[in-house]
């Protein structure tokens, strides 16, 4: 794959040029030689091929295929397309497995003490809202965006770990989830992957199998509709459970 995090920071200010060019206009780029990109972006051919040689690729024409390749499977879908996606999760969301997934979950966090929902970037939010909401029904919960934050004490029993990673592949969540492995914590990941590290290291993993959008510029816009779903479905099990106790 091109344009990951670690091939970018390799990239020297040259070599950024061209990064940002190519970025901005790949349609074009995809129909450039390397001359061609050279005269566009103000740099010599040997930049060129330093920079290809950066991304992993032998050459230009390797790094064309791979930049066709990268277009192709993370450009943005089509409305209809999109629907049809997300029609297929709901679809998903019926079934048998999918319904085990929430009621396990359901039994975590009602035997939890503490709660931590933890996500990065557009994950972060996710995992802001899942602990507002899990709050609202009376699971008090903290979220934590911040890689690098403590894990809980010994102090802490029972506490339950809910990470959110579309890749299921954040190097700082997953260090995140080594330290609460350390405290003997429950973990449930909510991922895109259910074959990722992150879902490997979980007690239990609620996949959603949403088409990843990335761009060029690593920028991740991937649909969060599935997991708000999975949240508020969580919750409104966890109220239907509180509801079902009173009368009892």
């Amino acid at each position: 794959m091109i344009f990951t995090y670690e091939q970018i920071s390799k990239l020297n200010d040259t070599e950024l040029i061209v990064y940002n060019y190519i970025v901005k206009n790949v349609g074009l780029v995809l129909k450039m030689n390397i001359r061609e990109l050279a005269a566009q972006s103000h740099v010599s051919t040997a930049t060129i091929t330093r920079f290809c040689h950066k991304l992993d690729c032998d050459g230009f024409v390797e790094f064309k295929i791979e930049l066709k390749r990268f277009n192709e499977i993370n450009k943005m879908p089509e409305i209809d397309d999109e629907i049809t996606m997300l029609n297929q999760f709901f679809d998903y969301s019926k079934g048998k497995e999918f319904n085990e997934h929430i009621n396990q979950a359901v039994e975590y966090i009602t035997d939890s003490n503490f709660i931590v929902c933890l996500g990065i970037g557009q994950s972060g939010s996710m995992a802001r809202y899942a602990a507002r909401f899990f709050s609202n029904v009376g699971y008090y919960s903290q979220y934590i965006d911040d890689p690098f934050y403590p894990a809980p004490t010994d102090q802490f029993e029972k506490c339950l770990l809910i990470a959110f990673s579309n890749s299921g592949e954040t190097k700082e969540v997953i260090d995140q989830l080594r330290l609460y492995r350390g405290v003997q914590s429950k973990i449930i990941s909510i991922t895109n992957d259910s074959n990722s590290t992150i879902a490997k290291m979980s007690d239990l993993t609620i996949p959603y199998f949403i088409k990843k959008v990335i761009l060029p510029n690593t920028k991740n816009i991937s649909s969060q509709v599935p997991v708000v779903y999975i949240i508020e479905r969580i919750c409104r099990k966890l109220q239907t459970q509180k509801n079902l106790e009173i009368l009892e």
